[in-house]
């Protein structure tokens, strides 16, 4: 591995398998950004159906490399970096297909925040997150705050952000914001069985799943209401949805259980 390939990519059962690979910290610098966003496309474009995203060494990501800051000199650069490192998020965020991060030890500031932008987040026993960017004199800077705040509420995101508290993964998985804990020793196994099940799965209207919940982040429930006709309308013409209703209607008439359905994400 040359030390420009700070992200690493593998396609397997599907999964696209997108590894930070700048330890011990993996931390996020422009240049990780913009291979996190190449392998992110990459994926899609070879045709994986899911996005698992995880760190190489004993921890996850322990933020952004604010080595970097100081080289920013101006409003307009500023802007413009973190304009583009939140552009990569939010396309991770918003991608068709279903993503998954698995967290081994720490994941702060910009780790932790890249993990929000994921559907679903695996945390070993051994998983901590923290926004650390008030020890700095910032708040975060990726969207964490509005993140947290939707999956576990106004007053827990002021408390983690504010105080800049370390929360167990066990904390994690109470309030809403890690799917499952498990041993360190079974995390990648876990999350690559559970990006498998997504990939195998009906990838098209988990896409659209996505999309409402995405309409209904902005703008309500109304907003998700009418979101959801138009998406489930263009879903119902796809050929997965096509063959399982066939099958359905199949098995309603001769009067057996419906077989269980293999789905190809067209």
């Amino acid at each position: 591995m040359s030390t420009e390939e700070t992200v690493g990519y593998e396609l397997k059962q599907g999964v696209a398998i997108v590894t930070l690979q700048r330890p011990p910290q993996n931390r996020l610098n422009r240049p990780l950004f913009a291979q996190l966003d190449a392998a992110m496309r990459r994926g899609i474009r070879e045709g994986a159906r899911c996005l698992l995203f995880r760190g190489m060494g004993s921890d996850f990501c322990l933020g952004g490399d604010f080595r970097e800051w100081p080289h920013l000199t101006d409003h307009s650069t500023r802007r413009e970096r973190f304009g583009f490192s939140n552009g990569v998020l939010n396309a991770i965020e918003s991608a068709s297909i279903p993503t998954v991060t698995e967290v081994r030890g720490r994941a702060f500031g910009g780790g932790f925040e890249l993990a929000l932008h994921t559907d679903f987040i695996v945390a070993a026993e051994s998983a901590r997150f923290r926004f650390s960017e008030a020890t700095l004199g910032v708040a975060p800077l990726a969207g964490g705050v509005q993140r947290v705040a939707e999956r576990a509420g106004r007053s827990v995101a002021a408390r983690l952000v504010m105080l800049s508290e370390e929360i167990s993964a066990r904390e994690a998985l109470a309030l809403h914001i890690a799917t499952k804990v498990v041993p360190d020793s079974d995390l990648h196994s876990t999350a690559f069985d559970l990006a498998v099940k997504l990939a195998s799965g009906p990838t098209r209207a988990h896409g659209v799943t996505k999309a409402i919940l995405s309409a209904w982040s902005a703008g309500g429930v109304r907003a998700a209401d009418e979101a959801m006709i138009e998406h489930v309308s263009v879903l119902l013409a796809t050929d997965d949805v096509q063959r399982g209703v066939a099958s359905a209607i199949e098995a309603i008439e001769a009067g057996k259980e419906r077989p269980a359905m293999v789905f190809n994400g067209q």
